[in-house]
């Protein structure tokens, strides 16, 4: 089970870098990325993984 403070970091690091939600995706599988993330957020950042955004620095709240 993971903190508080562990979730918020996670949160963190996703909004600055998706790669980083694809990256817990592809190790303990979408479901758990679920957790962490909120299912909203996973299912943005894979719509904008379709887009090709994710190397743009895009984040759903502001320009990186």
């Amino acid at each position: 089970m993971l903190t508080r403070e562990q979730v918020l970091d996670w949160r963190t690091r996703a909004a600055c870098d998706h790669q980083v939600v694809f990256d817990h995706i592809d190790r303990y599988g979408e479901r758990s990325a679920q957790r962490p993330f909120t299912r909203a957020f996973v299912a943005q950042v894979e719509r904008l993984s379709g887009l090709g955004h994710l190397d743009l620095g895009y984040t759903p709240w502001r320009q990186a």
